[in-house]
């Protein structure tokens, strides 16, 4: 459906005198042009746009779980031929597919107590309070690097 902004608009500006009464302003309005039916298209999408996001949501955790039990399957299935090479005192088995060989484990860093560890040693985090800026900014005080603004107007749908 197509809508006519400038009707819809010319039309708004001749009821202006009925704004206050919301179920003329809009009765006529539908009357003159098709804002009601475009409106409830709209609705009707925002309704189907809800849902689809319901169900991908499904989906993507269905898809995940499918997704660790195969990795865990995975995990199982390289434990199995370490397991073999093992058992054989090997460390590569030669067939037609691949060559499995054992490799050694590399060198990481566990940390047992991260307090005990120099501050040098430590990555520093700096992050702005926000909510502690937006307080003074609000009782007026002024703060370099931040400013308080209002952020665009939205819509607020709620489905009977």
């Amino acid at each position: 459906m197509r809508m006519d902004a400038n009707a819809i608009r010319m039309v708004s500006e001749i009821l202006e005198p009925y704004s206050e009464d919301l179920d003329t302003f809009w009765d006529t309005l539908h009357g003159e042009t098709d804002v009601l039916d475009i409106v409830g298209s709209a609705l009707e999408d925002l309704n189907a746009a809800d849902a689809d996001i319901e169900k991908l949501s499904y989906l993507i955790k269905i898809y995940s779980d499918r997704r660790d039990i195969v990795k865990y399957r995975k995990d199982t299935i390289k434990r199995s031929l370490q397991s073999i090479l093992a058992l054989t005192g090997q460390k590569k088995i030669p067939h037609a597919l691949a060559t499995v060989s054992l490799r050694e484990g590399s060198e990481r860093v566990v940390i047992t107590n991260p307090e005990e560890i120099p501050t040098q040693l430590c990555k520093v985090t700096r992050t702005p309070d926000k909510s502690v800026i937006k307080v003074l900014l609000s009782a007026g005080e002024k703060i370099e690097g931040a400013t308080l603004e209002t952020g665009p107007a939205t819509i607020s749908v709620r489905m009977k």
